[in-house]
């Protein structure tokens, strides 16, 4: 008996928590039902669309049934998968699902009823093209990119796509939008197409800068070739002028001769009888053909100087071989050929002793460093009158030579592109980059070292360490 009343006790208590679960399941669905016709009833308060109704009520029940959507059809598996969105036939939304809820950041209040033109972003009119119109699908489906706007303002894409809701129903018309969130993929995308379009600038400006390279380079060729044909002509009349002083000096004293043994009214008429002079003019000449001479004598001497600068600057430094030099001399040669560029805005204070030891180098290749450094802190005075200072000085192993100017200065950013090939400080089209870069190439492949020290507002100096002429090193060759 006692065990008969075990059993069924056991019986009673089992009996007891089945029916309790079942009470909890009915519950839980009782509550899911009022839970779905609250979403049903706030939604048909909104929108007075049988289809939109229809979409809320798939996505409501399958939400709080926690329902398999691949059974309810199609539609369910949309609403599932896509952020979904519709309209009645003038643009005026009449459903929004969750995932468009979402992604937008508007709730029901804020879209249904709304025209579609509420997601069209204010301050990107560029993207005018990809904002959400209806009738893009008047004449059938469409698909692209929707470019629209969240509730905080900003921009998010969605790749969309569009159809008549004839196409899936008779109870509404108007249409049906649905695709997936690209914001991520659309932004990473413009961003390569960014750095592809930045490589290409890139590119192009350096293909331009080399054809300039190139072209500099041919012309410093013709301008050698040009100097040496110069240079014989230049020779001719070098020659010529001294020839026609000589004769100039005969014949000055012939004209003196004759005023001594004529008197002055007979002189002066025998001057109207040969020639448009008188006795002034006459005077004047002979004082003043002496001085054309010697000027004659200095432009031809400045002329020469040039050409065998510019000889010795462009010549082809695959050629050069490194000896002892005078770094003095190299600075004369840049000085000389920069002339131009210095005119007199520029006071160059050059202070290098004549006994500086040589250093091992290409004179050539090294003219061309101080070159460079001269006429860029030239340029950098911009039209201000300046003072470049070259001074030099030297250890035991080591030549110094500092190029120091009192410009504008440079800031930390650009001295530590200032040696990087192509960049450059001055304005589009007046600079290739690529001066300072060679030049620090130049000053390595001697051995030696170039740095750059400067503040903006208080100038720059350019301080270049080359090693001295190893004596022991030429007596053992």
């Amino acid at each position: 008996m006692a065990e008969f009343s075990s059993l069924q006790v056991t019986f009673f208590i089992t009996s007891m928590v089945v029916l309790l679960i079942v009470i909890f399941i009915l519950y839980k669905t009782y509550l899911a039902s009022r839970n779905v016709e609250a979403r049903l009833a706030e939604f048909s308060s909104l929108s007075q669309s049988n289809f939109g109704r229809k979409m809320r009520l798939i996505e409501a029940n399958a939400d709080e049934h926690k329902l398999n959507k691949s059974v309810l059809g199609p539609l369910a598996r949309i609403i599932d998968e896509y952020c979904v969105m519709t309209t009645d036939s003038a643009g005026n939304i009449t459903f929004a699902n969750d995932k468009f809820l979402s992604l937008s950041g508007f709730s029901y209040k804020d879209l249904i009823g709304q025209h579609e033109s509420v997601n069209h972003p204010d301050s990107a009119q560029e993207h005018e093209d990809h904002f959400m119109h209806c009738e893009r699908a008047l004449h059938g489906a469409w698909s692209g990119e929707i470019c629209n706007r969240n509730r905080d303002g900003e921009l998010y894409w969605v790749n969309m796509f569009i159809f008549p809701l004839s196409y899936i129903t008779d109870e509404d018309e108007g249409y049906i939008y649905f695709g997936h969130d690209i914001t991520a993929i659309k932004s990473h995308n413009n961003e390569l197409i960014q750095a592809v379009r930045d490589k290409d600038e890139k590119i192009n400006e350096v293909e331009s800068m080399l054809m300039h390279s190139d072209k500099m380079a041919s012309i410093g060729t013709i301008s050698a070739g040009i100097a040496h044909e110069i240079n014989t002509p230049m020779g001719f009349v070098s020659g010529n002028l001294r020839r026609n002083e000589q004769y100039l000096e005969e014949l000055a004293k012939l004209v003196q001769e004759m005023r001594k043994r004529v008197n002055a009214d007979q002189f002066e008429h025998l001057l109207q009888a040969t020639t448009n002079l008188n006795t002034p003019k006459l005077d004047f000449i002979l004082d003043d053909y002496r001085g054309l001479i010697e000027e004659t004598d200095e432009g031809i001497a400045r002329i020469k100087s040039i050409i065998t600068d510019l000889k010795h600057f462009s010549h082809n430094k695959e050629e050069d071989a490194f000896e002892p030099i005078s770094a003095g001399h190299c600075i004369d040669v840049s000085l000389n050929l920069a002339r131009y560029t210095l005119k007199n805005k520029v006071q160059v204070n050059r202070d290098i002793a004549d006994d500086l030891p040589p250093i091992a180098g290409s004179e050539s290749q090294l003219s061309q460093v101080f070159m460079n450094l001269v006429v860029n802190a030239a340029q950098a005075m911009e039209n201000e009158r300046g003072r470049i200072d070259i001074r030099a000085r030297q250890d035991e192993t080591m030549c110094t030579i500092e190029v120091v100017d009192d410009g504008p200065g440079m800031t930390r950013e650009q001295i530590d592109k200032i040696f990087e090939p192509f960049f450059t400080t001055k304005p589009a089209g007046e600079g290739t980059g690529l001066g300072l870069s060679i030049s620090q190439d130049i000053i390595r492949r001697h051995g030696g070292e170039l740095d750059v020290r400067s503040t903006p507002g208080e100038g720059t100096c350019f301080e270049i360490r080359l090693p001295l002429v190893n004596e022991d090193a030429i007596r053992a060759a």
